[in-house]
């Protein structure tokens, strides 16, 4: 485990240079605790501003078994810190008038025109939806799709039941049938499946950005793997973000990790990964792999309202839509925040309480890499590591995020 704590060569930290170094060895000691007690498999941070990184540490190992060190090029299982890149590109589409937030997702999906929603009876019983799902309810999760996993009502059972799922490590515990194969099959079975609520009624977590995934495909004409290729990962020069890791870039894949009470289980082997499998479902809510580094491109080009070394990706005003709230998510003390398009918005509140950090915009994935970028200060923050935490270990989820947004509001400049 080895600290390695950059000071901005910069006015800002060259008069007083401790200021970074007790933040960033109290987050150091934290980690390496975590991994010591066998709560954590490994994690890499990066915490900069203006370009400039302010933190770097890393600890634990790529593989616990073999207790091979994380290495700084480590690539990461993103799960659903995927829906943010995919938010981008619909923004990126609606900025060239290939398509309008407020168009019924029926209008690029047809499959998708006619959905009905759960009367909120014992069974899976269904009424007319009062309106259409629009682009906008799914990027901002209240279109009333969720997941197979996210409860066990009439809705979450249907799913289970009908296949409305993909395979991956992160899926329910409960008895389900075989899940789609192609994001067109996955599209077609919501399609058919009950709504959780009518449109824009509330934020409900699901398939909405997996559905975007597929709007991108019948809007551009291209595979999602395609259009973002072109459009984000190659401009932000995000070389080992991907759907399907290759043999060349598989040694540097991280085993993937369970909590459980036995102590931490490895769950997906790099050799035998689910994203070494080129016919696996290309999901823009929950399926890329990368690199701390390639995320970090990612979020400069956030904090820097769509600009990135002097490429243009996002007009302004399309990343301060994403930034505007527009909802709460909800979902209790530790998850409740205001949201925009395809982020978490930090305010007051979530700040307070050791969250997000006011006007920053964040997401998270499955296996617990989150980051935050905030346009206002020019600052972003990323923590890697790839272990699911379910219900009971969620704790440890929220005392690696608060570690990070400590580290992150001590070391900048606001």
């Amino acid at each position: 485990m080895q600290l390695h704590l950059l000071l901005a060569a910069t006015a800002l930290f060259s008069a007083a240079p401790s200021l970074a170094a007790a933040p960033a060895e109290t987050l150091q000691r934290e980690l390496d605790a975590m991994v010591a007690a066998g709560e954590l498999p490994q994690a890499l941070v990066l915490i900069e501003q203006h370009g400039k990184p302010l933190v770097e540490l890393s600890s634990g190992y790529a593989d616990i078994e073999s207790r091979r060190p994380i290495a700084r090029d480590a690539i990461f299982r993103l799960y659903s810190m995927s829906k943010p890149i995919t938010s981008v590109g619909i923004m990126m589409l609606a900025e060239r008038g290939k398509l309008a937030l407020t168009d019924p997702v029926g209008k690029y999906l047809p499959e998708m025109a006619n959905l009905r929603v759960w009367d909120g009876s014992k069974t899976a019983d269904t009424i007319a939806a009062t309106r259409p799902v629009t682009i906008e309810d799914l990027l901002l999760h209240r279109s009333g799709l969720t997941y197979e996993f996210m409860g066990d009502t009439p809705v979450q059972r249907w799913y289970r039941e009908k296949g409305v799922s993909r395979a991956t490590a992160v899926a329910s515990a409960h008895a389900q049938v075989p899940p789609a194969a192609t994001l067109d099959d996955l599209v077609a079975r919501l399609g058919q499946a009950p709504l959780l609520h009518q449109p824009g009624e509330r934020f409900s977590y699901g398939f909405s950005t997996t559905v975007l995934g597929a709007v991108i495909e019948r809007v551009s004409g291209e595979s999602l793997d395609a259009f973002l290729k072109g459009n984000i990962l190659d401009p932000l020069e995000m070389k080992d973000t991907t759907f399907v890791v290759s043999d060349t870039q598989a040694p540097r894949l991280v085993t993937g990790y369970l909590a459980t009470e036995q102590g931490l289980r490895a769950v997906d082997l790099p050799e035998t990964s689910e994203y070494r499998n080129s016919a696996r479902l290309r999901d823009g809510g929950g399926a890329l792999a990368g690199t701390l580094e390639d995320y970090r491109h990612f979020a400069e080009m956030l904090a820097g309202r769509g600009k990135w070394h002097g490429k243009r990706l996002l007009k302004p005003e399309s990343v301060d839509a994403m930034y505007t709230p527009r909802l709460r998510t909800g979902g209790g003390e530790h998850l409740d925040s205001p949201f925009g398009y395809g982020l978490a918005i930090g305010d007051p509140g979530t700040e307070a309480r050791g969250g997000l950090p006011v006007g920053a915009g964040s997401w998270s994935g499955s296996a617990n890499t989150y980051f935050f970028a905030d346009p206002a200060h020019d600052v972003i923050a990323i923590l890697m590591t790839n272990e699911l935490t379910p219900g009971p270990f969620e704790a440890r989820t929220w005392k690696l995020r608060e570690a990070l947004d400590r580290a992150a509001l001590a070391v900048t400049k606001r």
